[in-house]
């Protein structure tokens, strides 16, 4: 993951100028939701998310073509679903091989900023 001062510049300049705040470790949506409970400086109202790494089926003679979805925390993310739409095969969650080698990331670890550690060999392929 990036430097967070480094992140928080690149968002400013995209016109993201909330003070960031700062809450411990979590591992799943309900603990984020609880470790905020006692942050101040929160806006009144925000949504939680969950980001989700996929690997279709797909032949081993080509590249892992990873599907991302970011997505509400209290919105339905069927796999199955996902994949009819992307007319994709059999998406499974991506194996911590794909998260480390692609996103330089693991798993309980993915966010959308994942997305600015692809290689640029590797962002043509991500979905």
């Amino acid at each position: 993951m990036a430097d967070i001062s480094a992140l928080i510049s690149k968002l400013s300049t995209l016109g993201f100028n909330d003070p960031p705040v700062e809450h411990a470790a979590v591992d799943n949506i309900q603990q984020w939701a609880e470790a905020l409970t006692g942050v101040s400086g929160l806006p009144s109202k925000y949504t939680l998310t969950k980001t989700l790494i996929f690997k279709p089926k797909q032949p081993k003679s080509e590249p892992i073509a990873p599907v991302v979805v970011v997505a509400s925390s209290e919105s339905e993310t069927s796999s199955k679903a996902i994949g009819a739409e992307l007319k994709l095969k059999d998406l499974r969650f991506a194996s911590d091989d794909v998260l480390t080698s692609i996103f330089q990331t693991a798993k309980g670890s993915v966010s959308p900023f994942a997305l600015a550690q692809v290689p640029k060999e590797n962002i043509g392929n991500v979905r």
